[in-house]
């Protein structure tokens, strides 16, 4: 099984007939001449001088960035965010040793649920499964990965097949996100960062729908509008991803851009748009 091609299916089957999401492509045509216009965005750059320490945090972070919130985005736990959450990863690795000790790959992973236990993250249980799964493969997941001896379908299909939490999503956004930070980070799998779906979550949707590429429904314009929470795995849900998904595809093919910088394009820029997203209370993103 093609796991790329998979999504991109999905997504498909999801807008053969939407019933509350609709793509205009005549807006995404004029949006792809203003993005022409600017240059890519790039996210602040990391410290990569230690490649495998890099690798490993990303994977751990990416295991747990999703849902910072319950209901309305503005009312989180102790103002719990991506941005807290991988400064506790980075806090928790500071000292990681790859080869063990008291700062070892599981002390360290300790450490990251304690302080998101501390902080009082949302769904914590979640987090603390996904991280456990971490334990007995992720090391070895990450040293395949900076050895660069797979590509990124076969890379693609071991992180689902060793870590389930992973795999859970329909659309495998946070899968995605991780070979995108690979790419930003390392410039790696750089020949398949045009094949992948973009990594489907709440705030690139909000401004793909500013530009008016996104149309919604009048009820879930609503929804959306008064901060209701629209459930997971529901209709609505699944056709703003698969909308997302298919939206920038074409916004790939037609200005040159890779799937990363297309991401960044909008979810760097997510703050000057203040108009709300849809929630939804999931692990997928």
């Amino acid at each position: 099984m093609n796991l790329i091609e998979n999504v991109f299916d999905i997504a498909e089957d999801f807008m053969k007939d939407p019933k509350h999401v609709t793509i205009d492509y005549v807006e995404l045509s004029k949006t792809v001449r203003g993005m022409k216009l600017e240059k890519p965005l790039e996210f602040p750059k990391k410290d990569t001088t230690d490649i495998y320490k890099t690798c490993i945090m990303e994977l751990v972070g990416g295991a747990i960035n999703y849902c910072y919130w319950y209901g309305k985005s503005t009312i989180r736990p102790l103002d719990s965010s991506s941005t807290k959450m991988y400064d506790v990863v980075k806090y928790a690795f500071e000292n990681f040793n790859k080869t063990g000790g008291i700062h070892s790959f599981d002390r360290c992973i300790d450490s990251v649920i304690k302080y998101l236990s501390l902080e009082r993250f949302p769904l914590l249980e979640e987090r603390i499964k996904h991280l456990n799964e971490l334990r007995i493969n992720g090391q070895q997941f990450t040293e395949k990965i900076c050895d660069q001896k797979c590509d990124l379908e076969s890379a693609l299909i071991d992180m689902v097949q060793i870590f389930p939490g992973y795999a859970s999503d329909m659309f495998l956004k946070r899968a995605f996100l991780f070979f995108c930070q690979m790419n930003r980070n390392f410039g790696w799998f750089e020949k398949e960062m045009n094949t992948i779906p973009v990594p489907s979550d709440y705030q690139v949707p909000k401004m793909l729908h500013h530009f008016w590429i996104l149309d919604y429904s009048p009820e879930l314009k609503t929804l959306i509008d008064s901060e209701t929470l629209i459930p997971k795995g529901s209709l609505m849900e699944c056709e703003i991803r698969a909308a997302t998904i298919l939206a920038c595809r074409q916004l790939v093919k037609e200005t040159g851009w890779t799937v990363p910088e297309v991401d960044a394009y909008f979810w760097l820029r997510r703050k000057e748009i203040f108009i709300p997203f849809h929630l939804t209370v999931t692990s997928d993103y």
